[in-house]
Formats: structure tokens, sequence, C-alpha cells
């Protein structure tokens, strides 16, 4: 587990607006993971567009980000 600090400045680094990181592994052979999520307890539906509080959906992506050094990364 990383420390609070690195997460935040973790965080800070990404400075995506609403988006917090939780986690970070390093895999040999792939690059770094950055494990994100919303800040927000509430999000909009994209069918319906009603403000919602509760979870519906749950979707996972990977997107690539701008590698950091030689290492890819991984959102």
């Amino acid at each position: 587990m990383k420390s609070q600090k690195e997460i935040k400045l973790l965080t800070e680094l990404l400075d995506i607006k609403g988006v917090k990181v939780c986690s970070r592994h390093q895999h040999k052979g792939i690059g770094i993971i950055l494990q994100i999520e919303s800040i927000s307890n509430e999000s909009i539906c994209t069918q319906c567009g009603t403000k919602s509080y509760k979870l519906h959906q749950n979707h996972r992506y990977i997107i690539k980000d701008l590698p950091w050094g030689e290492s890819p990364v991984f959102l």
C-alpha cells in the first residue's frame, strides 16, 4: 500500500478535475497503472440526463496516458 502523501501527490500530478488516484502499481513489462475514481458521489445518466446518487452501472476502462519517463502509464 502506498502512503497517503504519495497518493495525494499522484492525484495532483495527474491533474484531472473531479478524479483522485486510489492506488499505483508498477508492472514489469507493462508500465505504471494508476487506479482512479471520481471524487463526486453523484453522476448524470448518459441515457436520460437524470442526476443519480446511487450506482446502477459500473464500467471499468483502461486509458493509456502519457508516459512517465520511459514507463507507459495506464489509468
